[in-house]
């Protein structure tokens, strides 16, 4: 079963890597987020300097400001991204046949699915990392921001970071390559895909604050992966000693979640490619 799961995988990174324009697509989105919105967006700014107590740090989950605040969130959105289209190839091996040699191949049927998760996690992992290059990287760019990690930032939470990404991507990876076993063309497959990214992403704390939401949609926020992700992700980069929840609640619950979506991909897979 490893060396099935192996050879598919491989084939879907092939795919990936030898197609230079996803992967510049894939990154320039949340370039143009930390490069437009995030330089120019400071919502610290619009508080009139000089209030007693107010503290920017309280505000923004310990970053010193608004563009770290925004670099770390951004970490979990294009996790959120990538994986949304891992299902994708699902779709066009349905199209072209290779999908049905598949299934009269005898292979574990959780091997499909679990092959392309994998695939997925790894390309959202290298993607969120390379933007964390460049967000560190803007801080040596005259007149620009700059990604302003803890100075006890360390190897333990960098790993953390690492970890949170790939519980994250593993979940929805796992949503969507459900998604694509159950529909039968890509115009389906990318309505849904529409239909679900911004609202995930904005009922999250990813762009912004919690505190700055009305409570009905705090409420959904709280119950949102991307929140845990985006708020676990502050924890490591900046040692916020008031995050939303716990660090390690949300890793928990970041388990939990990869945990269960890979259930329901495996038994769909079971039940759909039989």
């Amino acid at each position: 079963m490893l060396r099935e799961m192996w050879a598919l995988y491989v084939r879907e990174m092939k795919h990936w890597y030898r197609i230079k324009i996803q992967i510049f697509m894939a990154l320039i989105q949340p370039i143009v987020w930390l490069g437009l919105f995030g330089q120019s967006f400071n919502i610290t700014n619009l508080v009139p300097p000089g209030i007693p107590g107010f503290d920017p740090a309280l505000l923004l989950s310990g970053a010193p400001d608004y563009f770290s605040y925004l670099a770390t969130g951004m970490l979990a959105v294009i996790a959120l991204f990538t994986t949304m289209f891992a299902g994708m190839s699902l779709v066009w091996d349905r199209r072209f046949g290779f999908l049905t040699k598949l299934r009269v191949s005898p292979i574990p049927r959780g091997v499909v699915p679990i092959s392309r998760m994998n695939s997925a996690v790894t390309r959202a992992v290298i993607q969120a990392l390379i933007v964390l290059l460049i967000a560190l990287g803007f801080a040596y760019v005259p007149g620009l921001v700059g990604l302003s990690l803890s100075p006890s930032f360390n190897v333990l939470d960098f790993l953390g970071i690492v970890a949170v990404l790939i519980l994250l991507a593993t979940g929805f990876a796992c949503i969507f390559i459900t998604v694509a076993l159950a529909v039968e063309n890509q115009d389906t497959l990318f309505g849904l895909i529409n239909l679900l990214n911004l609202p995930v992403m904005f009922a999250s704390a990813a762009l912004l604050p919690l505190s700055l939401m009305p409570s009905w949609l705090q409420g959904v926020a709280k119950v949102n992966p991307l929140t845990w992700a985006a708020d676990a992700c502050r924890t490591f980069a900046f040692h916020n000693t008031n995050p939303i929840f716990p660090v390690w609640q949300e890793v928990l619950m970041l388990l939990a979640f990869a945990s269960f979506m890979i259930g329901v991909t495996v038994v769909s897979a079971k039940r759909l490619l039989d």
